[in-house]
């Protein structure tokens, strides 16, 4: 079964990256981002749980999947996101606002997103260390736990596909501790975007990743 799409789209000397991916039965939505800088430029989600009730194969969501995944290419293409700003890497992830206000921001940009993503802790973000993160999901609305929400860490580069680091699933009271070592790239500029889904419900915080400091000379 095809879960997703990664394809790198170049157009008029910058480089969009374009990721697709399928949420599964239990929730049947396809979800595109379009990636460039680190920056998230666009999203677009759709649901086949049309195709579900009808009982179609495998295969015909695939192609759903592929023509979704293919439609946001052509787009890029098309120069639909030509006016969009070209920031610096790590721009809007740290920025003058605090970490705070730039998951708000990102909630806020999400008329689907009714859940929180909280990160209670963490032990650093710089290269070629092992993180913890202590993350807890919750209501928006009210700061009640979420049981059984799927967590994804993600790690995205100016030089790398994205891939998948760690994932897992929150306990009784919304909280889950995960941990993975960052990868080390020679060039360029990586961060983590931790995902969490609980039902229809998605919610997603960003954290840039430090190079390690370098050891004086002597």
């Amino acid at each position: 079964m095809v879960t997703g799409f990664n394809t790198d789209v170049e157009h008029q000397g910058r480089v969009y990256h374009v990721q697709t991916e399928d949420r599964g039965d239990e929730n049947p939505i396809i979800e595109t981002l379009i990636y460039m800088g680190g920056e998230i430029l666009a999203s677009r989600r759709s649901s086949y749980a049309d195709l579900l009730k009808k009982g179609i194969s495998e295969k015909e969501i695939a192609k759903r999947i592929e023509s979704q995944h293919n439609r946001m290419i052509l787009d890029v293409r098309e120069g639909k996101y030509d006016g969009k700003p070209h920031l610096p890497f790590g721009e809007g992830i740290i920025s003058n606002k605090s970490f705070d206000e730039v998951v708000l921001d990102y909630l806020a940009s999400q008329a689907t997103d009714r859940i929180a993503l909280q990160m209670i802790g963490s032990d650093g973000f710089v290269e070629g260390q092992t993180v913890r993160m202590d993350l807890l999901v919750c209501r928006a609305a009210d700061g009640e736990g979420l049981a059984g929400a799927r967590v994804k860490v993600k790690f995205i580069s100016t030089v790398a596909k994205p891939r998948i680091l760690a994932e897992g699933e929150t306990n009784g009271t919304g909280q889950l501790s995960l941990s993975c070592p960052l990868p080390i790239i020679d060039e360029g500029t990586g961060a983590l975007i931790i995902q969490t889904t609980s039902g229809k419900e998605t919610a997603e915080i960003k954290q840039l990743i430090k190079k390690p400091a370098r050891k004086a000379a002597g």
